[in-house]
C-alpha cells in the first residue's frame, strides 16, 4: 500500500466512526446475531459424525431421522438468523446512511460560494449521489457480510482444530495461495474501481449537460458533435465498467478455485487417513461438512471485497469533501427589528488578484430605490453578494441598520433580504410552486398573491389555461423570458422582504415592466428599500440615488450630473452603458 494514503484511509474511517457510533448498540446487536449464526451451524458437523459413525454403521434408522431431523432444524434456525441479522443489518446501515446524507446536505449550503464557483456540480451530484450508494453497499457487506463471515470462520476453524489437527494444518497451505491471489486481485480492480468511478463521472456530466442544454445543441446545430461527445463517455463507461466487472469475477473465482482445491486435498489425505485407519469415516465426513460451510462462508467473503474496494474510494472522496471549510463568514448571532437599511463602509473586495471594488462605501435606506450603473464585469452583482454575506470584503465593514455584519445572525437577516437575478432561476414544477418556494405553507397564500400581483405575474396568468398549475422546467419551458423575470420577482417579494435587489431586470423586460414594477412596490406596506443592479440609463432616471462602479471605484452620481462620464461610442446604444 502507498504510505500516503494511509493518514487519509485513518481519517476516512474516523468519519466513518462519528456517524456509527450513535448505532454502537445495533452493530454490537448485529455481531451477536453472526455468533448464534455460527453456534446453530456449527453442531451440524458433530450431528454428521454421530450418524456416520454410530446411526449408519449400528442401522439405527430411528436414530438416524433424528439426526436428520436436527440437521434440518439447525439449518432452518441458521436460515432465520441469516433473515433476521441481514433485516438488523440494513436498519442500521440505512439509518447511518441518512444520516451521512442528510449532513452532506448541511455541509453543502454551509459551503461559501468562493469554493462553488470553482467546483464542478457533476462531481458534486456524483459524490452526493453515487459515491453514498457506495458506501451504502460498504456498509451493508461489512454487517451483512464480512462480520458474520468472520465470526463463523472463528468458529468452524476452532471446530475443525478440535476434528482433526493435521487435516487443519493441510488446509492451512491453501492460505498463502489465497493470499497472492488477494494481493495481486485486489490490488487491480482497486485501480479499476477508480477509472470507472471517473468514467461515470464523465458520463453522468455529459448526460446532465445534455439534458438541460438541449436547445443550445438544436440552435448551434451541434447533435451530431453532441452524439460523438456523449458515444465517446459511454464507450469509455462500457470499458471501465466492463473490466472493473470482469476483474471482480475473477477476483471470486480465484478464490473459490483455491477454496476448492482445499477442499480436494481434504478429501484425498483424509480418505488415506481412513484406509489406514487412522481416521473414522465420521470424522472425515464431519471435517468435510465443515470445510464445506468454511468454502462457503470465504466465498461470501471474498465476494464482498469489491464491494469493499469501491465503497472504500467513495467513503475516502465523501470524507474528503466532508473536510473542505464550511466556517461560516459570519459568526455572529444578534437580531433585531430589521428596517432594511444597508451600508456599505471603505469595503475593498478582490477575486484572487483582481480587486473589484476598492474602499466603496453606499448605504441603501427603506423606501429609497438606489441604482448602481456599470459596464459588464465591473462587480455590480459582486456588491448584491456582499450584500447577500455570499461574499465577504477583504477589508471595511457592512452594516444592517448599523450594526456590523459580524454581530449579525445573517440566516436571519437573510431572510428580510430577497435578490432577484438577473438569470431567472426556475424548477421544474409549477409556477405556483415557484412563486412559494421557500415559503411556509401558512404564509403562502397570503403573500403569494400579492406579490404576483405587485410582480405583474398575474397578468399574463390569466391567459393560461391551468393559471398557477401551469408547469414550467429548469429553463422555463413555455413561458418567455420576461415571464421568467416576473416569477423570479414575485418569489422574491412574497416573503415580504425588506430590501429587495434586481439585478439587471431590463435583461428581460421592458421599461414599462419595469417602470410598473417600481411603482407596485412604492405601494407595498414597509416600503422596502431597493437596489437595482443596471445597465439601462432610463431605468437609473427613476431612483432615488445613483452610483457608478467602474475600475473598482464606486462613485456618487448627483442629480444635476450626467451620467454619461464616457465618450459616447463606449455605449452599444442610446441608453445601454457596455
Amino acid at each position: 500500500m502507498n504510505p500516503h494514503t494511509r493518514p487519509v484511509d485513518r481519517v476516512a474511517v474516523k468519519y466513518l466512526w462519528l456517524h456509527l457510533r450513535c448505532l454502537r448498540l445495533e452493530l454490537a446487536g448485529c455481531v451477536l446475531l453472526a455468533a448464534l449464526q455460527s453456534v446453530s451451524l456449527i453442531p451440524i458437523a458433530w450431528l454428521v459424525r454421530h450418524a456416520f459413525d454410530s446411526a449408519i454403521p449400528h442401522h439405527d434408522v430411528r436414530g438416524l431421522l433424528l439426526l436428520g431431523l436436527c440437521i434440518l432444524l439447525l439449518t432452518a434456525a441458521g436460515a432465520c438468523l441469516t433473515l433476521i441479522t441481514r433485516f438488523a443489518a440494513l436498519r442500521t446501515t440505512k439509518r447511518a446512511i441518512a444520516t451521512i446524507r442528510r449532513d452532506l446536505v448541511i455541509h453543502c449550503h454551509a459551503l461559501p460560494r468562493t469554493y462553488l464557483d470553482t467546483a464542478s456540480r457533476s462531481e458534486l451530484h456524483t459524490l452526493l449521489v453515487q459515491d453514498t450508494q457506495l458506501l451504502d453497499v460498504l456498509l451493508n457487506a461489512l454487517i451483512s457480510a464480512v462480520l458474520p463471515s468472520l465470526v463463523l470462520c472463528s468458529g468452524l476453524i476452532a471446530l475443525m482444530a478440535v476434528l482433526n489437527v493435521r487435516l487443519l494444518g493441510l488446509l492451512a497451505l491453501v492460505i498463502p495461495v489465497l493470499l497472492l491471489a488477494n494481493r495481486r486481485l485486489a490490488s487491480a480492480v482497486k485501480i479499476h474501481v477508480l477509472r470507472n468511478r471517473h468514467s461515470f463521472a464523465h458520463f453522468s456530466s455529459g448526460v446532465q449537460f445534455m439534458l438541460r442544454r438541449i436547445d443550445l445543441t438544436r440552435y448551434q446545430s451541434a447533435e451530431a458533435m453532441e452524439t460523438r461527445r456523449q458515444h465517446e463517455n459511454i464507450e469509455s463507461l462500457r470499458i471501465d465498467s466492463g473490466r472493473m466487472a470482469w476483474l471482480q469475477t475473477a477476483y471470486g473465482q480465484a478464490h473459490t478455485s483455491a477454496v476448492m482445491l482445499a477442499g480436494i486435498m481434504i478429501l484425498v489425505a483424509g480418505g488415506l487417513e481412513v484406509a489406514g485407519g487412522h481416521l473414522s469415516l465420521g470424522s472425515l465426513m464431519s471435517f468435510y461438512v465443515a470445510t464445506l460451510f468454511l468454502n462457503s462462508t470465504l466465498q461470501q467473503f471474498f465476494n464482498s471485497v469489491p464491494q469493499l474496494i469501491e465503497g472504500r474510494q467513495a467513503l475516502a472522496a465523501l470524507s474528503s469533501f466532508a473536510r473542505e471549510d464550511a466556517s461560516p463568514l459570519y459568526t455572529g448571532t444578534e437580531t433585531h427589528a430589521f428596517r432594511g437599511s444597508i451600508q456599505l463602509d471603505s469595503v475593498s473586495f478582490s477575486y484572487g488578484r483582481r480587486p473589484v471594488l476598492e474602499n466603496a462605501s453606499l448605504r441603501l435606506e427603506p423606501g429609497s430605490v438606489t441604482a448602481i450603473l456599470g459596464p459588464n464585469g465591473a462587480g455590480k452583482t459582486t456588491i448584491a453578494r456582499l450584500i447577500l454575506a455570499l461574499y465577504r470584503p477583504q477589508s471595511g465593514r457592512i452594516l444592517a441598520d448599523g450594526v456590523p455584519y459580524d454581530h449579525l445572525d445573517i440566516a436571519w437577516l437573510r431572510q428580510h433580504i430577497a435578490f432577484a437575478p438577473q438569470d431567472p432561476i426556475l424548477f421544474a414544477g409549477t409556477i405556483w410552486e415557484n412563486v412559494t418556494y421557500g415559503l411556509s405553507p401558512q404564509e403562502s397564500e397570503q403573500y403569494a398573491l400579492r406579490s404576483c400581483q405587485a410582480a405583474l405575474v398575474d397578468e399574463f396568468v390569466r391567459s393560461l389555461p391551468l393559471g398557477y398549475n401551469t408547469p414550467v422546467d429548469d429553463d422555463g419551458g413555455v413561458i418567455s423570458g420576461g415571464q421568467r423575470q416576473k416569477i423570479a420577482i414575485a418569489r422574491a417579494l412574497a416573503r415580504g422582504p425588506r430590501l429587495l435587489i434586481l439585478d439587471e431586470p431590463t435583461n428581460h423586460l421592458d421599461a414599462e415592466s419595469v417602470q410598473k414594477l417600481l411603482e407596485h412596490l412604492d405601494s407595498l406596506p414597509g416600503h422596502p428599500a431597493v437596489l437595482v443592479i443596471t445597465q439601462d440609463l432610463k431605468l437609473a432616471q427613476v431612483a432615488t440615488q445613483r452610483y457608478l462602479l467602474d475600475d473598482g471605484k464606486l462613485t456618487a452620481i448627483q442629480p444635476a450630473r450626467s451620467i454619461a462620464l464616457r465618450p459616447q461610442s463606449e455605449y452599444l446604444g442610446a441608453n445601454v452603458l457596455c
